[in-house]
């Protein structure tokens, strides 16, 4: 393959208005392999653009589910509609703001290359012993605290007292799972099989559906995510993740030990708050000035005015209807609740992209109530990060960060901070969204 090929290929159409986008000729949809659709065009079809998929800033779900196969379909109704009408884009798929440049295209051709010899050589004891090099180099490079770091390793060399391993090697106890009571309980089950697990990583901000197949052993599982490493953000997904699975297992064992049950919610948000505080404080080391005058404006907002509005949002899946409740509470300086927006949707593919979805749907909901000064609480680290930076790890969540810096500059003062507080109102309120057919919106007469 040719440096010209290899670029094209690592190029996607950004959709903004679908208007320079042939549906069946350019690379434009994320996921598949080279970004075109595998639908056959079907017979007479005059339709030839994707804006001739979009209406009113969303997609013709009948139209598009008529005329491309499910697995096209779906990927489409995937993709946010850019609401500023934006013309189409190329987006290079590695680089973190989607420009291309010589030295990210020279790195990934290198990759490329390192990979394609990998894949020819021989990945018995030799391959084995380098992976295992690369294991321990990462894990001790890891921002995370030190006893993840140990325990992770001890994960990696099968060491943890999970049932299934202490029946083995003592024949005493019982080697079913206490959480989920239904397999025998080893490491892999305890973090990916076990129905509480699962139950955890549903929620979580951060999804590895693409290591699916390696769940069934821990060290090929780790070494599989390890290689994300290169990508934006790559090392902090993998720190997120490492507090993730310390989480899964202090929630093993308060289940196991103490008879405590803990929403799975909860394992999340402490994963991600010890993540963030680990975070802040290996940047604090190397932050300067200027950094940190902006991380203390969009971390934590000081100045509370009579005037301004504060805006929380969260959301709920329901896997079996493939539906995503989102619930947004606004409050006034009293934290009196003004208006509250009960929500129902289609769920998207990626969590984050979910958040930023009802992100988005509560600034508009903002804009159209006409207020202008507004502080939107984030429940997401990850998706703080991207918004207040403008760079996405992939073209979907680059769309829905455009879309919410565009909507910023409609209002006289638009912040966004991390929601250290979560609402549990805001939580009752996407619940509640999932048992409606139609959206919902409630008013306190007090407040009008």
């Amino acid at each position: 393959m040719n440096v010209r090929d290899f670029v094209q290929n690592g190029t996607r159409k950004k959709i903004g208005n679908g208007k320079a986008t042939n549906i069946w000729e350019d690379n434009w949809i994320p996921g598949n392999k080279d970004g075109k659709v595998t639908s056959a065009m079907p017979q007479n079809c005059n339709i030839r653009r994707v804006d001739e998929l979009i209406s009113g800033f969303r997609w013709r779900k009948p139209l598009v589910l008529r005329t491309l196969n499910r697995k096209d379909a779906d990927k489409i109704l995937d993709i946010p509609i850019s609401i500023s009408g934006r013309e189409d884009s190329n987006y290079w798929l590695h680089g973190g703001n989607g420009i291309y440049t010589v030295n990210s295209g020279y790195k990934a051709l290198s990759r490329e290359t390192a990979q394609h010899i990998g894949r020819k050589a021989d990945e018995a004891e030799t391959s084995s012993a380098n992976s295992n090099g690369k294991q321990w180099k990462w894990l001790w490079k890891l921002k995370v605290k030190s006893k993840i770091k140990h325990f992770i390793w001890r994960s990696l060399n099968g060491l943890l007292p999970v049932n299934g391993l202490v029946f083995n090697r003592t024949h005493h106890g019982d080697p079913i799972c206490d959480s989920c009571g239904e397999h025998n309980e080893f490491i892999e089950h305890m973090f990916f099989q076990c129905s509480r697990a699962q139950a955890v990583w549903k929620m979580a901000p951060i999804q590895w559906d693409g290591l699916t197949e390696q769940t069934g052993n821990f060290r090929v599982w780790w070494t599989a995510m390890l290689e994300v490493s290169y990508r934006t953000e790559g090392r902090e997904h993998i720190e997120l993740t490492t507090n993730i699975l310390w989480q899964i297992w202090k929630r093993r064992n308060e289940w196991k030990f103490n008879a405590k049950r803990k929403h799975p919610w909860k394992t999340v948000n402490k994963g991600q708050q010890e993540w963030q505080e680990q975070a802040s404080a290996w940047s604090k080391e190397t932050m300067i000035p200027e950094d940190a005058e902006r991380d203390g404006e969009e971390v934590e907002p000081v100045d509370v005015r009579s005037d301004e509005m504060h805006i929380r949002i969260s959301t709920s899946v329901q896997k079996q209807t493939n539906s995503v409740g989102t619930g947004i509470l606004a409050t006034n300086f009293s934290h009196q609740v003004v208006l509250a927006w009960a929500l129902i949707d289609r769920k998207t593919m990626n969590q984050l992209q979910t958040i930023a979805e009802a992100v988005k749907m509560a600034i508009i909901k903002a804009r159209h109530q006409q207020w202008q000064k507004i502080t939107v609480h984030i429940p997401s680290p990850q998706l703080l990060k991207v918004i207040t930076t403008g760079v996405a790890k992939d073209i979907k969540m680059s769309t829905l960060a455009d879309d919410n810096n565009n909507l910023r500059a409609l209002f006289q003062k638009c912040s966004f901070c991390l929601d250290r507080r979560l609402d549990k109102r805001c939580d009752m309120i996407s619940d509640y969204a999932l048992g409606i057919f139609q959206d919902e919106e409630w008013i306190n007469p007090q407040c009008v």
